[in-house]
């Protein structure tokens, strides 16, 4: 898989595991887990579905005997060094099983194979889908990546240039900014710091508009923290002031921008 497709895959787990983990309650709440965005994370990870009786288990091979068993209900337990017929036994006993008392202890504490629950199992979950992610990059990937968004951005292909660019907002680990300084049609990313003083700054800023495939970048970083400074990005946004760089040349500042990163390594 390309460096690009395993990165579109980053962006797609994280995203994924913020929307299952807003669905995970607390264990006295009767909310319901998103399961079908779960399966979609399961599906990126090296979790392997195995249905056993009425239960939708997810395995991951250790070894030879034992197994990482995912049971995809609203309480999201996390077994590890078991069995799926151990598992099922714990989860769903059939009426023969439970005459025998070593069963019925297991039946009713769980607590010597269980790993973790809830969101403790689903961020699991996310860094073993992470963990089997190449993520590396040389230049020739860069450049193939600015090439794609910049024939998008001569065809006004928005919706392509705005993949792209979070691509691009992915690697170089930008931030959205603040809402005060949203305007309407644009989205805009930036790099934000902590200054010495503990103050919020913000910048440089990528601002991209939708409608009317306008790519700005303003290069100046701002404090958060009082209005004057923030104008100056709704300022440029509406055309008020000019941005450091447009069209072509934001694509450029992006790639020399990744290129001055230092590529993950693999372990």
């Amino acid at each position: 898989m390309s460096f690009k497709e395993n990165l579109k895959n980053k962006i797609r787990i994280e995203r994924l595991t913020q929307r299952v983990s807003q669905s995970v309650g607390t264990p006295s709440a009767s909310k319901k887990i998103n399961k079908q965005e779960m399966r979609e994370l399961l599906a990126l990870s090296p979790f392997v579905l195995e249905k056993s009786r009425d239960l939708e288990l997810y395995v991951r091979k250790l070894d030879e005997k034992e197994r990482e068993v995912l049971v995809l209900d609203n309480e999201l337990p996390l077994y590890g060094r078991t069995s799926v017929d151990d598992v099922a036994l714990r989860r769903s006993p059939e009426l023969r099983e439970m005459v025998s008392i070593r069963n019925i202890i297991k039946i009713l504490n769980d607590s010597d194979i269980l790993v973790c629950k809830g969101r403790d199992a689903l961020f699991y979950v996310r860094d073993r889908a992470l963990e089997s992610l190449d993520l590396r990059w040389d230049k020739k990937a860069i450049q193939e990546m600015a090439d794609e968004g910049l024939r998008a951005f001569a065809q006004a292909d928005t919706d392509h240039v705005v993949a792209i660019l979070e691509l691009f907002v992915e690697i170089l680990c930008y931030d959205p900014v603040p809402e005060e300084v949203m305007v309407n049609d644009y989205i805009m990313y930036g790099a934000s710091y902590v200054d010495s003083a503990g103050g919020k700054r913000f910048g440089p800023v990528i601002m991209y508009n939708e409608k009317t495939n306008v790519l700005n970048l303003v290069k100046y970083e701002t404090s958060v923290a009082g209005p004057g400074p923030m104008e100056l990005i709704p300022a440029v946004a509406l055309g008020e002031l000019d941005p450091d760089e447009e069209g072509v040349a934001v694509f450029h500042f992006l790639i020399e921008a990744v290129l001055t990163k230092k590529s993950p390594t693999i372990h």
